[in-house]
């Protein structure tokens, strides 16, 4: 095994300080108080495009044409902060916006089984199962952990951390340290891309064997252009 990169915490500490700064604010303005869970029907095969803040979030494909959005938080009053924004934005699209009162909530989405994703999160834990589609995901700091299907049902797939890990067992990925990227090219249908700005990428994949992964190409010290 090669040894892992030493990362300058320092260098995390100004990368997170810029994004924040990008953003306007690293402080939840979240005013609830939403309903508790919030539920919105939605067709499955449809794109659900999702404005996340900070906290642990864990996404679900389910076999109903909904999206449910759950949480819990370290006391009441906390959970009564949560705001929740559902809405349909066309007739197979919708939008979600989580705003939370801090890291320590914990978000629970459910969605159709067949769903296109579009994520983009500030901070914390993002934890992706059970949904077959095209991914977009942007995450500043934290871990993104991505439970996919089997490499052959994608057309493409791109990763790319600019400080910290990336692992893809099913495309035979295992990068660190400063700019880490992969690219991967496949004759299926669907699309992945993930970023983030400091901290650890996973793909795995829900098969127990991995078919053989494609073309891949393997970028350690470039910059992506994803």
């Amino acid at each position: 095994m090669k040894p892992l990169v030493a990362i300058e915490p320092r260098l995390i500490s100004l990368l997170l300080a810029v994004a924040c700064v990008a953003l306007g604010s690293c402080s939840a303005t979240g005013e609830g108080s939403s309903a508790n869970p919030t539920s919105m029907s939605l067709a499955a095969g449809g794109t659900i495009r999702m404005q996340l803040h900070m906290g642990t979030v864990k996404v679900v494909g389910v076999p109903e044409d909904r999206i449910t959005v759950s949480w819990r938080a370290k006391s009441s009053r906390d959970e009564r902060r949560v705001s929740v924004k559902l809405q349909r934005s066309g007739g197979q699209e919708a939008t979600l916006e989580v705003e939370g009162p801090d890291d320590d909530t914990r978000y629970r989405i459910e969605v159709p089984q067949q769903s296109n994703l579009s994520i983009e999160m500030m901070a914390g834990e993002l934890d992706v199962s059970g949904v077959l589609g095209n991914f977009d995901a942007e995450l500043l700091a934290g871990e993104m952990d991505l439970r996919v299907a089997s490499p052959e049902r994608y057309r493409s797939v791109r990763a790319a951390v600019t400080v910290g890990e990336i692992s893809a067992r099913p495309w035979q990925i295992d990068l660190d340290g400063l700019w880490r990227s992969f690219k991967a090219t496949g004759e299926g249908e669907y699309q992945l891309r993930a970023q983030l700005l400091a901290g650890q990428i996973t793909i795995r994949s829900d098969q127990t064997q991995d078919p053989q992964p494609g073309n891949i190409d393997r970028s350690t010290r470039s910059r992506s252009t994803m």
